[in-house]
């Protein structure tokens, strides 16, 4: 059982999706619109060689920018007050103005076109051999010359009829900002909005197990009934009313917790989360737990409690970049070994893109996790 409940206050909403009666990911929406994933036509307003980067115009406050690196990987120079088509990578941050990309990316149920590349790559999560070949023969016997795509773990399940309608209807959006492009001498000009935070949700969970969406808005459900119809989802996914969206399954208990950096383990041992700028910092404590074992077996059972509960907590944290897990020492390498194997069990929970590097001299877990969708907490 998979379900997403929505709370809309006036500045913000709170998106849970629930699974097995349970919270396991959690991110805000707030009323500070993001332009991450929108595509506009810039005006290059400054070149700076010293940094190999260059400041757009794409008309907001700040002028984006852009390295010389992505833009030489679509063959192409830049040029001051030339025109350049481009997408928001990343919000701007303080001072720093908005990251922007020639890479153009259009997220759809299935696949992720790629307009200004011919390559099709395949989610790491697709491990099945047989299943890829097909899906990639699919997609490129359905993608227009010169065009590539990302294939979204989603297509796994999906049909071929509904693959080839998701690349129809992405392509047709594509051609619609050529046509704007072609057609406006005006710039710089917003070319097409991402999708929201929960039309994101529902694009990456809809076709792998959820099917009821309850918020306490009537006036959001009806956006999201718009958006499930145009993504032919309206026949897969339920839309309720709740006034108390979020009371049920504990959701209020769960979401307090993540206002905690400390967190306790059923044994009485704790892990602490400390967010810098630079990385995440996990850190295993054995607390109360004393065990009933040797030493070395009482650490391993510490370790294992603690690694279910950080995979859930990466995951409903939404965290990002590089993530150091400081575990209680362990003596023997085939302990380390069980630790990196439940690891590895735990992350396959997650949608996200998570990478295991392994152990340091240090004894420190090293690995790294792309966030979903931005903000989270």
């Amino acid at each position: 059982m998979q379900e997403l409940r929505i709370k809309v206050d006036t500045n913000e909403k709170i998106i849970t999706l629930i699974d097995d009666y349970k919270v396991v990911e959690k991110y805000i929406e707030t009323a500070d619109e993001s332009i991450e994933g929108n595509i506009y036509i810039g005006v290059v307003k400054n070149i700076i060689p010293g940094i190999k980067a260059a400041f757009v115009d794409i008309g907001q406050e700040k002028n984006a920018f852009i390295h010389f690196e992505d833009i030489y990987k679509t063959n192409n120079e830049i040029k001051l007050n030339e025109k350049i088509l481009v997408q928001v990578q990343k919000d701007e941050i303080n001072q720093k103005g908005a990251k922007l990309t020639t890479n153009i990316k259009l997220t759809g149920r299935q696949i992720v076109l790629l307009p200004t590349t011919d390559i099709i790559t395949v989610s790491r999560k697709i491990e099945n051999e047989k299943v890829k070949e097909k899906l990639i023969e699919i997609v490129a016997e359905n993608l227009p010359k010169g065009v590539g795509a990302i294939i979204r773990t989603t297509a796994s399940k999906a049909t071929k009829t509904e693959i080839i309608d998701d690349i129809q209807r992405l392509v047709k959006d594509w051609n619609n900002i050529e046509k704007k492009v072609q057609n406006s001498n005006e710039a710089p000009m917003l070319l097409g909005k991402n999708n929201t935070i929960i039309e994101s949700v529902i694009l990456g969970t809809a076709d792998s197990g959820m099917d009821k969406i309850i918020t306490d808005s009537k006036e959001e459900n009806k956006k999201i009934e718009k958006f499930l119809k145009e993504f032919e989802l309206d026949d897969k996914v339920k839309v309720e009313y709740d006034e108390k969206v979020l009371d049920k399954y504990k959701i209020k208990d769960e979401l307090e917790k993540l206002n905690n950096n400390k967190i306790w383990l059923k044994c009485g041992s704790y892990i602490v989360i400390d967010k810098t700028e630079a990385l995440t910092s996990i850190d295993v404590n054995s607390g109360k737990y004393t065990g009933k074992e040797n030493l070395e077996n009482t650490i391993l059972r510490v370790n294992e409690e603690a690694t279910v509960e950080i995979a859930k907590q990466i995951r409903l944290r939404d965290m990002s970049g590089i993530i150091i897990i400081d575990y209680i020492d362990m003596e023997l390498e085939e302990n380390k070994h069980r630790i990196m194997k439940l690891l590895e069990q735990e992350v396959k929970k997650d949608r996200a893109k998570v990478q295991i590097e392994g152990f340091t001299r240090l004894n420190l877990l090293e690995m790294t996790r792309k966030q979903l969708y931005g903000k989270s907490e």
